[in-house]
């Protein structure tokens, strides 16, 4: 509780002088007499002697001070911060993404962000406009300008958790729009702060911020996936376990094949850092593994996480360069991968440049061609090609210069290719600056400067991608990403399968198959048993119902009825700025005319009214008892008025 005016608590000082007087005034009970002559002296000699009385209990001294107590405290303005808002036109955000679904408060933070909006819209004037977006993977707009507030109400009953990080950006675009037609608005924000908010960005009118969430004590699964050990006979696991909160832990990590318990490890994990595990000699005949991290914290939907073993359809691979190691032995983790090496030429490289040009000869069409830190003279190959550190322009993408131990920093940290990745310390000593071409799109920029360090994209039918810095001059190949990065740059460029399906897909991401020509429909099941039937179009069917944590599974058949390949893959909430739930107390966005970014005040009920109103009414109840006997025979004169005379008739 907060007061204005706290300075009429000095007031207080009445109470006592209340309770004197009580103590000074003479009691007497009324009576009546025939004279009060002998009376007068009786009462100045008791007056004198006697003029503190032991204190008896008192209706009318209780309300006499309950009345003063209520008073003051109407003078000194009481309030409390409210969640009441202010304008004609209420644009409430509203957070819905998989960090909100953490029980730091309970039941859990949406469940806490849906009362906090119930009431702030219940203390709505009834003229107040409302418009009620959902920011999730995308923005929802169930109620827009309505100018019932419970209309809005009734919508939040139909508010679920996300699987995704918020789009807060889209959202607040969509309320600075509607602000900007509307000066006389307001736009709250009820999150947890796990949010990207644009740079710079300014809303019209009244900006507020309301908090939810207290606690950030969460262990979550960064990782989980499956390789091929050599002979395929066996798989090994790559896991990454991650601990967000600010004590350590001990957690207990346990694997299953198709259900079956095979390898449990107590973990001990230290505050804000990351285990990662290889666990080899897992069986190759597995369908689906699960890891789960056994025991308690505040978000359980980053505890398990699926992972089905990679396709085995054959993959030719052709690596044009002076040889590898890491490479090749990351290459070789993939049992379906047919590898073929081209050397260049005898030619050695300058001094200080590890790079080399092969002569201009007619390869092969391969699946995919890897050129590591070397350059054909002649045209590119066809198929699909990876460049990794180029010496010079191609006619696909240009060389600009040079950077000196760029810092690699990812664009969108839940993208497909860096899926298990973790970029954080990764010291590269230089790299290729090239210019972003326009068939691609970036992965990896430099951290200062923007430039792209890994892009990806498709030009003419063919799967393009570029690595700008040599793996031999960075200790990427020494971490356990290494192999994985390479394992989603394979599946990426060499669609396999179905054509495509890859291994894990992100939560909420939609999922393109490339199906062939004999295939007529295709038969998705999710985890919970639905199935979706799609058909093909164009030799492409996209499914975007991935929605659900867990193992899908994608069955084809032809125009008879005959099924010809069962897929899986899996769904798993790999995300750090969701499963680190630490909340953030403000946002850094600007309202109109502000001269810094900032939180904006909050509104504030004052309490004064139904205060004032109380005193008034024992106001009312003081006079009520010090007058009732008046008052009683005031009544029974009344009452008596109105009734008639008795007249009693003689016999």
């Amino acid at each position: 509780m907060n007061f204005l005016t706290p300075l009429a608590f000095a007031l207080a000082a009445l109470l006592p002088i209340i309770v004197a007087l009580y103590f000074l005034k003479l009691r007497r009970e009324e009576q009546r007499i025939s004279s009060t002559y002998l009376w007068r002296t009786l009462v100045r000699d008791t007056a004198a002697n006697a003029p503190w009385q032991r204190l008896k209990p008192s209706w009318l001294l209780l309300l006499q001070l309950l009345f003063l107590i209520a008073l003051i405290l109407a003078l000194t303005r009481p309030f409390t911060w409210s969640e009441t808002a202010a304008g004609s036109h209420l644009i409430l955000a509203i957070d819905t993404s998989a960090s909100m679904g953490a029980t730091d408060v309970k039941p859990n933070r949406l469940t806490e962000a849906i009362a906090t909006a119930r009431r702030l819209l219940e203390g709505l004037p009834g003229s107040t406009r409302v418009t009620l977006i959902e920011a999730g993977a995308q923005v929802r707009v169930p109620v827009s300008g309505a100018n019932d507030p419970g209309a809005a109400i009734s919508a939040l009953n139909e508010v679920r958790p996300g699987l995704t990080g918020a789009d807060m950006a889209s959202a607040l675009t969509m309320a600075a729009a509607i602000a900007a037609r509307e000066p006389d608005s307001e736009v709250v924000i009820v999150s947890d702060g796990r949010v990207t908010v644009p740079d710079g960005l300014t809303l019209p009118g009244r900006v507020r911020y309301i908090p939810i969430g207290q606690d950030n004590d969460n262990q979550a699964l960064g990782a989980f996936s499956l390789q091929f050990e050599a002979g395929g006979q066996s798989l090994t696991a790559f896991v990454q376990v991650v601990n967000y909160g600010t004590r350590d832990v001990q957690r207990r990590l346990s694997v299953y094949a198709d259900g079956q318990l095979l390898t449990a490890r107590d973990l001990a994990l230290a505050p804000g850092k990351a285990q990662a595990l290889t666990l080899p000699g897992l069986p190759g005949d597995a369908r689906v593994l699960e890891a789960r991290l056994d025991g308690q914290d505040v978000l359980a939907t980053d505890d398990r996480a699926w992972a089905v073993p990679p396709s085995v359809g054959k993959v030719a691979i052709r690596i044009v360069g002076p040889g590898n190691r890491f490479l090749e032995t990351a290459l070789r983790l993939r049992p379906n991968a047919e590898l073929t090496f081209v050397p260049p030429d005898l030619t050695k490289p300058t001094e200080g440049d590890q790079s080399t040009n092969l002569p201009a000869t007619n390869l092969p069409t391969s699946q995919l061609t890897i050129f590591d830190s070397t350059l054909l003279t002649g045209t590119l190959p066809s198929g699909n090609l990876l460049f990794i550190a180029p010496p010079r322009s191609t006619e696909v993408f240009s060389v600009t210069g040079r950077i000196d131990q760029p810092i690699l920093t990812a664009v969108v940290a839940d993208d497909p290719l860096l899926h298990y990745i973790d970029l954080r310390d990764v010291a590269v000593q230089d790299a290729t600056r090239i210019s972003l071409p326009a068939w691609a799109r970036a992965v990896i920029v430099e951290g200062k400067t923007n430039a792209p360090l890994l892009v990806i994209g498709e030009q003419d039918g063919r799967r393009l991608a570029v690595l700008a810095f040599d793996l031999r001059r960075s200790d990427l190949p020494l971490r356990v990403a290494f192999p994985i990065l390479i394992a989603n740059l394979i599946d990426a460029l060499v669609p396999g399968g179905v054509a495509g399906v890859p291994a894990n897909v992100a939560p909420g991401r939609p999922l393109s198959i490339a199906v062939p020509p004999q295939v007529s429909t295709i038969d998705v099941r999710t985890p919970d048993g639905q199935a979706h039937t799609l058909t093909p179009a164009n030799g492409n069917v996209v499914f975007d119902q991935t929605d659900q944590l867990g193992v899908y599974e994608i069955a084809t058949q032809d125009s008879t009825g005959q099924s010809h390949d069962l897929r899986r893959f899996s769904v798993n909430l790999f995300n750090p700025d969701e499963s680190n739930v630490l909340p953030r107390a403000t946002l850094p966005i600007a309202a109109a005319g502000a001269a810094n970014i900032q939180e904006l005040p909050r509104a504030r009920d004052e309490w004064w009214r139904p205060i004032a109103w109380l005193a008034l009414v024992l106001l009312v109840a003081e006079w009520l008892l010090v007058y009732r006997g008046n008052l009683v025979r005031l009544w029974n004169g009344i009452t008596a008025r109105g009734k008639p005379f008795n007249v009693k008739r003689k016999a």
